[in-house]
């Protein structure tokens, strides 16, 4: 940022900041929020909130917190860009590659960051128990690109879940695409019957643990991986 002022008024401003200890930064950001406070303290701390991601704090906060699941449960995944071999794919390029790579052995292991701390060790429980007793956990994902406008574009049934509170490598050897072997993560999903998904859409989906809208909270790009329920 670019702030013209007088030479006078830009000398009394050094030589101030000089003798009161402080840096020319932090006295120019105090001034800028003083300014947007008295201007419009409601627009300022909307905005404040906004690039400070406090929304999508909250929710990875409640989505921890809420241990619960049921049978309406979804896990959630909006697909962004990823690299593979030096090229970026988005996220209908990535879900191909996830699907030639279940051909081989009718399943495949996709992994996630989204999560700082990885998955609660009581919902990868509840999951794992819930997959072993024969009830089914699907994943949905949302892609938004020319062909999807961040709405949900592909599902699969999740056979396993892994995950740890550092990243780590795939937990069953290689059996995950190969545009990306060597890659760590905290989170790994074992993933069957990728297909596209033509019965539920984003606009039929909230958070669980905050019940706000899914195909709002993702087209303001606030919620990337998280549990998602049918509307009532």
């Amino acid at each position: 940022m670019t702030i013209t002022v007088s030479d006078t008024v830009q000398d009394i401003f050094s030589e101030f900041v000089a003798e009161k200890g402080i840096t020319k930064t932090a006295a120019l950001n105090d001034v800028l929020e003083m300014y947007m406070l008295a201007k419009d303290e409601d627009l300022y701390l909307k905005l404040k909130k906004k690039y400070l991601h406090v929304e999508e704090v909250k929710t990875m906060i409640a989505d921890r917190d809420d241990l619960q699941i049921n049978d309406t449960d979804f896990i959630f995944m909006k697909l962004g860009l990823s690299s593979s071999s030096g090229n970026l794919l988005d996220g209908e390029e990535t879900i191909a590659v996830y699907i030639q790579d279940e051909a081989k052995r009718g399943y495949t292991w996709f992994s996630t960051q989204s999560l700082f701390f990885g998955m609660s060790d009581a919902r990868v429980k509840q999951y794992n128990d819930k997959i072993k007793s024969g009830k089914p956990v699907r994943i949905l994902f949302a892609i938004n690109n020319e062909n999807y406008d961040n709405d949900i574009a592909f599902s699969a049934n999740i056979e396993e879940i892994f995950s740890a509170k550092a990243p780590v490598s795939c937990p069953d050897s290689t059996n995950y695409p190969d545009e990306f072997h060597g890659e760590l993560a905290r989170i790994w999903l074992k993933l069957s019957h990728i297909q596209p998904e033509t019965q539920i859409t984003a606009e039929m989906l909230k958070i669980t643990s905050t019940g706000r809208s899914l195909k709002q909270t993702i087209s303001d790009s606030q919620y990337h991986f998280g549990y998602v329920s049918f509307k009532k």
